[in-house]
């Protein structure tokens, strides 16, 4: 087995799961692409290096995918040859990389804008060249963008808690916290009030916009990317379930982690397989435009949370 394999299986990701559907070629390539995508978060995240370590792991990635240096056996060796086979666009897995170096030294980001920014390098960037390593064509360029908006913004609400406890992170922006009178010490101290459950309902709808926007994207496709993006289609299906829940719950993200079962997730995959049930009715993307009015929006939720909360 290859090491990019034994990456992939130890991981246990949704992604990871999705990738049983893929064609024999597409899945060793998208493991291996994986592998690169998993190995470049543990060096932000896993305890025991120091910035400088980091920092030099991460360059040493870059000169790997730029083919500045030469490759040791094993996950080098294969990301290597995979950047060749395909003749991948680096650029998008250098995004990758700067905006999990960014996570180094943690900045929350200040508006909405600076969030999609980060979020475009983690996660829109990854699907960039998910979609290729798959077979689709370019013009599945736009409907990557928006599924990784989504995914990204579902992980960031789920794991609130956690991101600040375990690694001092803010993701929630600044100023949308402060439209709802949520500090970060609210979060620190894992304060579950009205206040923050309107927060995370703010920011669950963004999520929703980006879903219906992926779906409308993607039924624009042709039948051949369509059915190469079979395991992004049900990646849209088990984070979208996973932001329901939290919904229903009403955000209770201090308290638990919300996940779908391997069950679940096998019966999404073959949902995306077959078509045999449609996506969620999403609303259109024109019916979004109250974003835009986000100050007066959100001002008018935060006087009835004061109310509520007195």
């Amino acid at each position: 087995m290859s090491e990019s394999d034994t990456i992939t299986r130890n991981a246990k990701s949704n992604l990871a799961f999705t990738l049983m559907d893929l064609p024999e070629e597409e899945r060793i390539h998208m493991a291996q692409f994986y592998a690169f995508c998993r190995i470049v978060d543990d060096i932000v995240d896993e305890p025991g290096m120091t910035e400088e370590a980091r920092h030099a792991a991460l360059d040493r990635w870059e000169d790997i995918i730029n083919l500045r240096c030469e490759a040791t056996p094993g996950i080098e060796d294969e990301v290597q040859k995979l950047v060749t086979d395909l003749n991948l666009d680096t650029a998008p897995m250098m995004e990758l990389i700067a905006g999990c170096r960014s996570d180094i030294n943690p900045q929350q980001p200040t508006t909405r804008e600076d969030l999609l920014a980060y979020s475009y390098k983690v996660a829109s960037c990854v699907g960039i060249t998910s979609a290729t390593v798959m077979g689709a064509s370019a013009a599945a360029k736009d409907y990557a963008i928006a599924l990784g908006y989504a995914l990204q913004l579902v992980n960031i609400l789920r794991d609130v808690a956690e991101d600040c406890r375990k690694y001092g992170r803010f993701y929630l922006p600044a100023e949308d916290m402060k439209l709802f009178g949520v500090t970060r010490d609210d979060v620190r101290e894992q304060r579950y009030n009205y206040r923050m459950r309107q927060l995370l309902a703010y920011e669950a709808a963004l999520a929703e916009k980006f879903f219906c926007e992926a779906d409308e994207l993607y039924q624009k496709l042709s039948v051949e990317d369509r059915n190469a993006l079979i395991p992004a289609q049900a990646m849209s299906l088990i984070y979208h379930t996973i932001l329901e829940k939290m919904q229903t719950d009403e955000y209770r993200v201090f308290e638990r982690r919300y996940s779908v079962n391997n069950f679940r997730k096998l019966w999404f995959l073959l949902r995306a397989r077959f078509s045999t049930v449609n996506m969620p009715n999403f609303p259109s993307v024109a019916e979004w435009g109250f974003f835009g009015n986000r100050q007066t929006t959100a001002a008018k939720k935060t006087d009835s949370s004061e109310k509520a909360d007195k």
